[in-house]
């Protein structure tokens, strides 16, 4: 569907049919995303509908079998860019049937439709960075991403890399799994007296502890942080559906650290987080306690992995200095490192693309 609410001629495939998405494609875009290995909540309906406050709206297409199922779908973020015109961005995503016979129709036909809501949109380029299934895809995706036409992006607009632990097999099984010092951290923070709290209905309360200890180590260590309103209407948007879960750990009833995660279909995803720095908290390790308190509680209720969200691996730690200390963290709790293709630009206007590609090289991008 445009902007103009208008939803556009559908675009054909030999087996598929893609047409822009409205509010009745929920139910089955959701399930779809549940579905795929390779889904996750950046393609979630309700993602689309929380960016709206940061200037962004979504344009969702949907390539759908004879019979009505989705084999494909695509969530793009809209955002104005100046002289009427727009840039598109599809974040971990286009999802589509990859093991299908007709894998490759299915994603030519997505991208057909893609490039139809970016001329709608007015838009330069829609970018996407549709994420691996299993460690060794990338670089097969990446080859089925060129054959289709698209440009590698300059700059990658996620993190490249990450690591899926396995909360399989029970407790022990899992802390076998862990490194020692993970382990010994979280005996640690239990010795010292630390307990952890999980929410699964957004409560304000475990909201706000999460959402000023994210702020605080956003400005401590300089990265830009989610504010208030965003992490909220997350928490309003996915704990209806199971998906919401923030841990808190505290020592001597004062928060001392706190996660935020979502869950689509058996998978966790480990999005945002925070610590309070403060010289008298000693040993306390309240991040292993509250990390170790989301393993247990996402593995309770059935998923079968978590997301860290962006690992840089240790060798390659150089290359992005300022991930090094969280990433040394979240590999203390094991997990199997995957690696995405990266981000790709589909082109819908020349001339404007090779203006913005310009200025990028300008700058020094």
């Amino acid at each position: 569907m445009s902007a103009d609410g208008v939803v556009r001629p559908a675009v054909s495939a030999p087996r598929v049919i893609v047409r822009g998405a409205t509010d009745a494609d929920r139910p089955a875009w959701d399930a779809f995303v549940a579905s795929r290995p390779e889904g996750d909540p950046l393609q979630a309906w309700a993602w689309g509908e929380l960016t709206a406050g940061s200037g962004e709206r979504p344009h969702r297409v949907v390539a759908v079998r004879p019979d009505g199922r989705p084999a494909g779908l695509a969530q793009a973020l809209v955002r104005a860019t100046g002289a009427g015109r727009s840039v598109a961005y599809v974040p971990h995503g286009p999802l589509w049937e990859r093991e299908a016979p007709d894998a490759e129709a299915i994603l030519t036909a997505l991208l057909d439709g893609l490039r139809q809501a970016g001329r709608d949109e007015r838009a330069i380029v829609v970018k996407l960075d549709p994420r691996s299934a299993r460690p060794g895809d990338d670089d097969a995706l990446r080859a089925a991403l060129r054959r289709s036409g698209l440009r590698p992006a300059r700059h990658d607009l996620q993190a490249r890399t990450t690591r899926i632990v396995d909360l399989t097999g029970g407790t022990e099984a899992m802390w076998a799994r862990w490194e020692s010092d993970a382990r010994n951290g979280v005996r640690r923070a239990a010795k010292e007296g630390v307990t952890t709290l999980v929410d699964r209905a957004g409560d304000p309360a475990a909201l706000a502890v999460l959402t000023e200890l994210h702020a605080q180590t956003a400005q401590r260590a300089a990265f830009r942080g989610r504010p208030a309103a965003f992490l909220a209407d997350a928490a309003r948007s996915f704990a209806p559906s199971g998906g919401w879960y923030a841990v808190q750990a505290v020592l001597d009833g004062r928060p001392i650290a706190a996660m935020g995660l979502l869950r689509v279909g058996d998978r966790g995803f480990y999005l945002w987080g925070g610590s309070l720095r403060d010289t008298s908290l000693g040993g306390a390790r309240g991040s292993y306690a509250a990390l170790a308190a989301a393993i247990e509680a996402l593995a309770t209720d059935g998923c079968r992995t978590l997301d860290m969200w962006g690992v840089v691996d240790a060798a390659d730690e150089a290359s992005d200095p300022g991930a090094a200390g969280y990433s040394r963290f979240k590999r203390k709790f094991g997990g199997a490192p995957l690696r995405h293709p990266g981000t790709f630009d589909l082109v819908v206007a020349p001339g404007w693309y090779l203006l913005r590609d310009l200025r990028e090289r300008l700058r020094g991008g």
